[in-house]
Formats: structure tokens, sequence, C-alpha cells
């Protein structure tokens, strides 16, 4: 008997993988540039605030 996968299951397995991450890629892209705004706001007003 011989141990491995079959072509079939390891390309249902990369089709999970690929729906899973076009799902998910977005939402962490839009949490990054939202979290990079607010830095950005944070270090503009606390330079603001300095002079």
């Amino acid at each position: 008997m011989k141990k491995g996968f079959t072509l079939a299951e390891v390309l249902i397995t990369l089709g999970i993988i690929g729906v899973v991450a076009a799902m998910t890629i977005p939402t962490l892209m839009t949490k990054y540039a939202k979290q990079r705004t607010e830095t950005q706001l944070v270090k503009f007003y606390s330079m603001r605030t300095r002079h």
C-alpha cells in the first residue's frame, strides 16, 4: 500500500486555501490601512502640539 496524497486531494486542499485567503486578505488590508492612517494622525497631532 502506497502512502501519500492523490492529485485530487492536493488540488482540493489548495483550492480551499485559496478561497480562505481570498476572503481574508481584503479584510487584513483594510485593517492595515486604517491602522496606518490612525498612526499618521497621531504623529501629526503630537508634532503639532509640541510647537
